[in-house]
């Protein structure tokens, strides 16, 4: 995993994997597709069905990992790809 969580931020991973089925470590490859803009499909076939309230909790951590990154000046997507050329731009 590339995206570098905050303890506060993975708090809230470890948070909402208590209330749901999923694992740690698969939340966080899911925050970091969302966070990348790689991931928005997976959630965008869910569109019409009732979505879980794990899935809504993690869309708005990522927003919240949208904005620091932005505010430590780490250009955001369109994807994971986009990040490590701009990474290994020195």
């Amino acid at each position: 995993m590339e995206l570098q969580l905050t303890k506060e931020e993975l708090k809230e991973v470890q948070t909402i994997a208590a209330s749901c089925n999923q694992s740690v470590e698969s939340l966080c490859d899911r925050l970091e597709k969302l966070t990348w803009r790689d991931g928005l499909l997976e959630f965008r076939m869910l569109s019409g069905y009732e979505m879980p309230l794990w899935i809504s909790q993690l869309q708005h951590l990522s927003q919240k990992v949208n904005t620091r990154l932005e505010q430590e000046g780490i250009p955001l997507g369109p994807s994971l790809a986009a990040y490590q050329a701009w990474k290994n731009r020195a």
